[in-house]
């Protein structure tokens, strides 16, 4: 970002240069399935193809899925089932910002039969023994795109329990039980507490972050000040993790819920920190225009995080205000 800050034009380079590559990786019958990659890498993809622009191949992309992984109780088949819902909820979203409701109503009525009692989501219809956010969370962002606030308010709140029941703020706790019940080293769950530790590098921040997005897009379409209250506490402990909490791939999610939240709040230090995750995407970039990671050079991941940083780039221009 320059000094009138404005976003850089750096930024529009690596989203077009990203979706060239993507492109490239594209079947004519619209999948990204070959021999040697055969995960489902595509529910990422319908949504970073509409935000740019290139609706026929995301179109192509969108008939190939319905064609081939949407099951008849609106269930989509995944090749990892392991946060199933979280990828089926990327596809749902991508299909209906493009009106095709042929995908994005049937999969909606599959997602909302995997609301747990405390208002989380499942990964998967009959239930887990846990609740997590990265599911809950995208689960309540496309209860906000279909049209169901009261479902997206009760994940809200579950969500917000999350927040309220964390007991070390240099820690955050993101497994709890389906009755709402944060796991922790002394609580439920049979030890299974995983967490965000503060005092390391290379954490799973997406957990925390996608709470952060989702609890700011539903204070934008509901002005709900608990999910705000909630959010700022949220960006506050992003802002005390390790060096690298804008600087790593896993920061996607709380770089562009930070986005959002300066557009609401105007604080600038969560303008800087979308700031810092855009340029170290650019810095990331490679030069063939995919993204990976540091642990995986996989042709599986680099259609994933490709996919996704697209989106996360294209969100982080819209919400900083645009390119100058």
């Amino acid at each position: 970002m320059n000094g009138t800050g404005c976003v850089s034009e750096a930024y529009k380079t690596a989203i077009e240069h990203g979706v060239e590559w993507l492109l490239s990786q594209q079947n004519e019958d619209g999948s990204f399935i070959r021999p040697e990659v055969q995960a489902d890498v595509y529910h990422k993809a319908p949504y970073a193809l509409s935000v740019t622009g290139h609706v026929t191949a995301a179109n192509r992309l969108l008939n190939w899925i319905k064609a081939n992984d949407l099951k008849t109780n609106g269930d989509l088949k995944h090749f990892d089932d392991g946060l199933g819902l979280y990828k089926t909820n990327w596809a749902l979203q991508g299909a209906h910002r493009l009106g095709r409701f042929d995908l994005s109503y049937p999969v909606m009525r599959h997602v909302l039969k995997c609301q747990a009692p405390c208002g989380g989501f499942c990964q998967v219809e009959a239930g887990n023994p846990y609740i997590e956010p990265v599911c809950t969370a995208a689960a309540g962002i496309s209860c906000l795109y279909t049209g169901h606030p009261g479902k997206a308010m009760k994940a809200a709140e579950c969500l917000i329990g999350m927040v309220d029941q964390q007991p070390d703020e240099g820690r955050f706790y993101y497994w709890m039980t389906p009755e709402g019940e944060l796991a922790t080293p002394a609580s439920p769950l049979e030890g299974n507490a995983p967490v965000v530790d503060c005092g390391k590098t290379q954490q799973p921040y997406y957990c925390p972050g996608i709470i952060l997005l989702f609890l700011t897009k539903l204070h934008l379409a509901m002005e709900c000040y608990g999910c705000l209250d909630a959010a700022r506490q949220l960006f506050e402990f992003g802002l005390r993790c390790a060096e690298d909490r804008y600087r790593y791939p896993t920061a996607g999610k709380s770089a562009v819920g930070a986005a959002i939240y300066y557009t609401i709040s105007g604080d600038e230090r969560a303008r800087d920190a979308a700031v810092d995750f855009a340029d170290y995407l650019v810095n990331a970039q490679s030069a063939e225009g995919w993204w990976a990671n540091p642990h995986d050079q996989g042709m599986v991941t680099k259609l994933d995080h490709t996919a996704e940083f697209i989106v996360w780039l294209s969100e982080i221009i819209m919400n900083l205000g645009g390119l100058k």
